[in-house]
């Protein structure tokens, strides 16, 4: 799993279509992730959807055809002027009936979710005017927020503070650090069908998650016991100075040393003993 800057996630979304995976396949693909999000997490709650006019907002428009679709209460609050796929999106939400109204109409409702996909990945600087104040009152709302791939706004300021941000195809560096991590509350992965070649970077920093880790650890014979599977000495502390090397022992013993001790200066304060 690589972490993506904006270009690179832009890059291999056009290695997908080189490679014959439609983009319009694409945002079908995350917009009907995303509503699966909102249902796992929000089914009892009518979404408020505001789309902008890009490929973001196309993905929220599909959201909120699905959601429909399943048959969620959902109200759509778009942009105008949208063209390519996020057009169509909007072509087909309205073919089965569903009202698109301006972004200015938008006011918040006890009990509902709203789903954030006005801006992606692709902003150039601060959102200003009638955006700005769009994300300010959404924030100032105090509903919960499902933003599609990133809080809109980020990196700049004002930004959305999202409750549950759902990641396309791979995760940004808004999602893992900070300051801007803060605003994307949870964060979940939807991979939405992405061709495994267009994902491959090496450029790219490796995030290492549970299960590229897990591959990285021997195989235990089921007869294995505490001699045959490693040892480690941890020396170090100074004096009340004794959590570095308990930490450092308790991390060896999770990882699977068979017996692990630690060595402290003598005269440590050594309070209390390690816990497995």
């Amino acid at each position: 799993m690589r972490l993506f800057t904006s270009e690179a996630m832009r890059e291999a979304d056009r290695k997908a279509v080189a490679l014959g995976y439609p983009s319009l396949l694409l945002m079908e693909a995350a917009g009907r992730g995303v509503a699966g999000w909102l249902r796992r997490w929000f089914t009892s709650r009518k979404a408020m959807v505001l789309a902008g006019k890009g490929n973001n907002g196309g993905d929220g428009l599909v959201a909120a055809r699905w959601l429909a679709h399943w048959g969620q209460a959902v109200e759509v609050y778009a942009a105008e002027g949208q063209e390519g796929d996020a057009g169509v999106a909007r072509r087909a939400l309205e073919a089965h009936g569903l009202r698109v109204r301006p972004l200015s109409d938008w006011r918040p409702e006890v009990h509902a979710v709203v789903v954030d996909a006005l801006f992606g990945t692709g902003l150039r600087g601060p959102l200003e005017g009638p955006y700005a104040e769009l994300v300010e009152r959404l924030n100032a709302s105090g509903l919960p927020v499902v933003s599609v791939d990133l809080p809109s706004g980020l990196p700049y300021a004002p930004h959305v503070r999202a409750h549950l941000t759902v990641a396309l195809a791979g995760l940004k560096h808004e999602h893992l650090f900070y300051p801007h991590r803060t605003a994307c509350g949870r964060v979940v992965l939807e991979p939405i069908g992405m061709p495994k070649e267009a994902l491959e970077n090496p450029a790219l920093p490796e995030v290492l998650h549970s299960a590229a880790m897990r591959a990285l650890l021997p195989q235990r014979p089921g007869d294995a016991h505490k001699g045959s599977v490693g040892r480690v000495l941890v020396a170090g502390g100074y004096r009340t100075y004794t959590g570095a090397p308990s930490l450092a022992a308790l991390g060896a013993y999770r990882s699977g040393a068979g017996l692990v001790t630690v060595a402290y200066p003598e005269g440590c304060e050594v309070r209390p003993p390690l816990e497995a």
